[in-house]
């Protein structure tokens, strides 16, 4: 069955849902690496991560089907999937940074992971207002700025990575190290890329709908 006239808070609530567990995932992710070394505190934090990526999985899951089934929604229904699956990539990284991390007992050589998961909590703490703004009185003008914050992270994210691709071939001798550290710098990346191209569906509706 259908539904006509839909609640629009229940599109708006699934994607506060959703930027939630990313924020969680990478306010945790931060946590982790920080405190590479105390296992109690990584052992709490990769569960917490593992269990918002089975939310996030969860709500996305409810949206694409509650977007097929009604007629009326508050955005554009390939926009709400677009930014929903965009948060959703977010933990779902994260997760598979966690597993790297554990699985092969990395841990932080000269602060480069520090270097992104900075970036990415800052990430986190702007698309934390884009949320709120899609959630209230579409402001633009806080949306279009918090978007350029998220832009301007990520091109951060993309010289972090050059730089410490190259610093790793320098410094780092051991070929199998190398390639992981190199695959995980490439994942945090990819966070980064995956809020921007969230903002870019914020910039998108705001454009359609003010």
């Amino acid at each position: 069955m259908f539904n006509l006239l839909p609640r629009e808070d229940k599109f708006l609530k699934m994607l506060q849902d959703m930027e939630m567990a990313a924020n969680r995932s990478s306010r945790l992710m931060k946590k982790l690496v920080e405190h590479r070394h105390d296992e109690a505190v990584v052992r709490e934090a990769s569960d917490e991560i593992y269990k918002y990526k089975r939310e996030a999985k969860k709500t996305l899951e409810t949206l694409t089907q509650e977007i097929c089934r009604t007629l009326i929604t508050p955005f554009d229904r390939e926009d709400l999937q677009e930014f929903a699956v965009a948060l959703y990539n977010i933990p779902k990284l994260i997760t598979k940074i966690t597993d790297r991390l554990l699985t092969h007992n990395m841990h932080p050589y000269n602060g480069d992971f520090n270097k992104f998961v900075d970036l990415i909590d800052r990430q986190a703490e702007a698309m934390a207002a884009v949320i709120r703004e899609l959630s209230g009185k579409l402001n633009s003008r806080t949306v279009n700025a918090k978007a350029a914050i998220l832009h301007e992270l990520e091109d951060q994210g993309d010289m972090v990575l050059g730089q410490l691709i190259a610093s790793s071939f320098h410094d780092i001798e051991d070929v199998r190290e190398l390639i992981l550290r190199k695959d995980i710098y490439e994942m945090l990346e990819d966070v980064t890329d995956q809020y921007r191209d969230a903002a870019n569906v914020a910039m998108r509706i705001i454009l359609k709908h003010t």
